[in-house]
């Protein structure tokens, strides 16, 4: 059963060893997969993962109560996220950006669908990286994890009408990359 993660802070920043391990085994999940839709990589995402948690044991102090657990741990996830990506161009800039792994395997019957749905995957999340930061968060939490605007706004501070704005600026811009790489879908 899930403690609630305002109380197990609490708890944390009372010297509660095992209330902080609590809190990062119910929050790992959701951490790496805002992790991976920002970074785009699994050792990435891990490595943002890990220090998501590091910096939030040190940042206890500044979770204001009235805010919920999955707005600051985004704001967290993202700041570390960012880092990572500048590193990640640096890196990339001197030649040193390890390939890019290939998706996990999702189990389907029909192998060639699985194919058409990583390429398609693939497609949509290359066209995405190229977006600016914020629209590329928006995208990510409202098309790709599923939140709706107004929880998208919460964990990104920001208003729901400025979600709804970056969200339709991205869709615009990720459907133009699209239909450029493959202008057949116009049709579909």
């Amino acid at each position: 059963m899930a403690t609630d993660g305002k109380s197990l802070i609490a708890r944390a920043r009372t010297g509660e060893p095992q209330a902080f391990t609590s809190f990062v085994e119910q929050y790992q999940p959701l951490v790496y997969r805002w992790s991976i839709g920002l970074v785009y990589d699994r050792d990435e995402a891990d490595d943002v993962m890990q220090e998501v948690f590091v910096l939030a044991y040190r940042k206890m102090g500044s979770f204001r109560e009235e805010g919920t657990i999955e707005g600051w741990l985004y704001r967290i996830t993202s700041r570390v996220a960012a880092k990572h990506r500048r590193k990640q161009k640096r890196r990339s800039l001197l030649g040193e950006l390890p390939a890019a792994r290939p998706s996990r395997e999702m189990y389907i019957t029909d192998p060639g669908g699985r194919v058409d749905r990583e390429q398609a995957l693939a497609l949509i999340r290359e066209s995405a990286a190229a977006l600016p930061d914020r629209q590329r968060e928006v995208f990510d939490l409202v098309d790709l994890q599923g939140y709706s605007p107004v929880e998208a706004g919460e964990m990104l501070d920001v208003k729901p009408v400025s979600v709804r704005a970056n969200l339709f600026k991205a869709r615009a811009s990720v459907r133009r990359a699209i239909l450029s790489v493959h202008p057949r879908f116009v049709e579909l």
